[in-house]
């Protein structure tokens, strides 16, 4: 136990750390040094990032911006440097601030601007569902891009990334990508409440250990072009990384690979995909769950509490002498209306169920009646109307779904039986979890 005199030290310390950090403002139109909204810098491409330091928060007020961001200091461990949304609730960059409007609690509009990321222990947030939203036209690259630095620890939330594709489609002219964790090693990235749509693919990873992306949306990955020869859409593509997690995210309306391991061979990934909603994808017919290819083995790749609705093609499937390694395993999933009954795919599969014979020890045939409203075809729809059996008990961090509740009878699927509705979106850096 500590005594209290090294008590008080590590008090002083504490509030002298605190007492650095320093908030500064953001606002279209302005042209001062950032020291408060009246003298606020007038886009985030304005930002004068030797002036940050460790702990710092930039609030950026709603509006059109002309310009993106480009990251060029690096916070610390505990004392990121944040670009944030500006919001009225909020006491750092909300209604308690001097000289604040009503006017500056409005969507962020980065346009085409884009943002590159070169430094470590960054957050940008939107702060609230789409509070930041960025746009890809179509021939355009990565949105939100790594650069070859090394990083660290980079929060990218509540943001919408739009374009090229609408859900109807598009002739895509390249490999657009939302947010590319690529190149250089990127370490301990977090990528959640994010609404990302249209692109070719949606995130993409090369050398990335510790990427967690979690409650996202993810949707319309797709190119009609004849033979795709600019784009091979995936919902999440993966060139190595241990211990990557894919969690508690809606994806749909994609047209092929869900979650591609390794496509170039003989990489590094372990993916852990638990949690999410599959449903309703694209109507080319072959989108799929999860696929490792080669050649090579690689793993192990867990699908844990996956619920997946309406999906032709595949569940855990492999190509081009891909292996999946032993350990890999599929549990618990819930698999209505597609055209397979269980993910065998992989080296061990039980206790899933479906609206056919799994063909497993544990498995459960359900109809689907077992969703609240199966034909509105919306995540809302997909929540469970009762309980289903027991699944297998995975302890933590797979014992709570996807809405954050406990589970306690483990059902299989997202979601846990609890006859009520799912609560409201979270919003705020509070409810970003890694």
């Amino acid at each position: 136990m500590l005594t209290q005199p090294r008590k008080l030290v590590l008090i002083i310390v504490v509030l002298a750390t605190n007492l650095h950090a320093a908030t500064y403002f953001v606002r279209a139109g302005a042209s001062g040094n950032g020291t408060s909204w009246s003298n606020a810098w007038g886009s985030p491409s304005s930002i004068s990032w030797s002036t940050l330091n460790a702990g710092d928060t930039v609030c950026i007020a709603g509006g059109t911006y002309s310009g993106g961001i480009t990251t060029g200091k690096s916070g610390t461990s505990g004392h990121p440097i944040t670009l944030q949304r500006a919001t009225a609730s909020n006491p750092t960059c909300g209604s308690g601030t001097t000289g604040w409007s009503s006017s500056y609690d409005a969507q962020v509009n980065l346009g085409e601007s884009g943002i590159t990321i070169q430094n470590s222990y960054i957050t940008i947030t939107g702060m609230v569902p789409s509070g930041i939203l960025g746009t890809i036209p179509n021939g355009g690259g990565c949105y939100v891009c790594a650069t070859s630095t090394n990083t660290t620890n980079v929060t990218i939330s509540y943001m919408e990334i739009s374009g090229p594709c609408s859900p109807s489609g598009c002739n895509q002219n390249s490999d657009s990508r939302a947010i590319e964790v690529e190149p250089g090693t990127q370490t301990n990235w977090l990528i959640s409440y994010n609404n990302l749509h249209g692109q070719c693919t949606n995130i993409i990873a090369t050398d990335a250990p510790g990427l967690v992306i979690d409650h996202n949306r993810i949707a319309d990955s797709i190119d009609n072009t004849p033979g795709n020869p600019s784009c091979h859409p995936n919902v999440f593509e993966t060139l190595g990384g241990a211990g990557q997690v894919f969690s508690n995210n809606e994806v749909v309306n994609w047209s092929t690979e869900g979650i591609l391991i390794c496509s170039n061979g003989n990489c590094s990934a372990t993916v852990a995909a638990y949690g999410n909603v599959w449903h309703d994808p694209y109507n080319t017919g072959v989108a799929r769950i999860m696929e490792a290819q080669g050649p090579g083995t690689n793993g192990p790749h867990l699908l844990y509490n996956n619920t997946i609705v309406n999906v032709a093609f595949g569940c855990a499937r492999t190509a081009n002498g891909g292996v999946y390694a032993s350990g890999s395993a599929a549990y618990n999933n819930l698999i209505i209306g597609s055209g397979f009954n269980s993910c065998s795919g992989l080296p061990v599969a039980d206790y899933e169920a479906s609206d056919g014979s799994t063909g497993e020890t544990h498995g459960q045939t359900l109809t689907s009646a077992i969703f609240v409203n199966y034909s509105a075809g919306t995540i809302a729809g997909y929540h469970l109307s009762g309980h289903t059996n027991p699944g297998l008990s995975l302890g933590s961090p797979y014992n709570v779904d996807s809405d954050g509740n406990a589970r306690s009878a483990w059902d299989r699927g997202a979601f846990e039986y609890n006859g009520s509705a799912p609560p409201a979106p979270p919003t705020g850096l509070a409810a970003v979890v890694n």
